[in-house]
């Protein structure tokens, strides 16, 4: 997958407020927080609600650290495909400072 220049553009964007942010924001609590509650309340309507709370709590012990994994992932693999946009003369270098 490339990235074309409206996709360039965004990353710029992202890229600029920083990888922590971006790790935490859309790693951890985009992707971590809502997966613990949604596999808790899933699995809540698979095997009983009896342990519900202490599933809810140790999900989101150990998803959110899955999504800090996963957003340190994305946005490594995210700034790869902006750096080879970059030197495929996607953008000029100039608007990627």
């Amino acid at each position: 997958m490339k990235f074309d220049n409206k996709a360039v553009e965004r990353w710029a964007k992202v890229r600029k407020q920083g990888r922590t942010r971006f790790v935490w924001l859309r790693g951890v609590l985009g992707w971590g927080i809502p997966v613990a509650v949604f596999w808790s309340i899933w699995m809540g309507m698979v095997d009983g609600w009896a342990d519900f709370y202490i599933r809810l709590l140790l999900a989101l012990a150990l998803f959110p650290i899955g999504g800090y994994f996963w957003g340190a992932w994305m946005w490594r693999w995210c700034d790869k495909k902006y750096q080879e946009a970059i030197l495929e003369g996607a953008i000029e270098k100039d608007a990627s400072a």
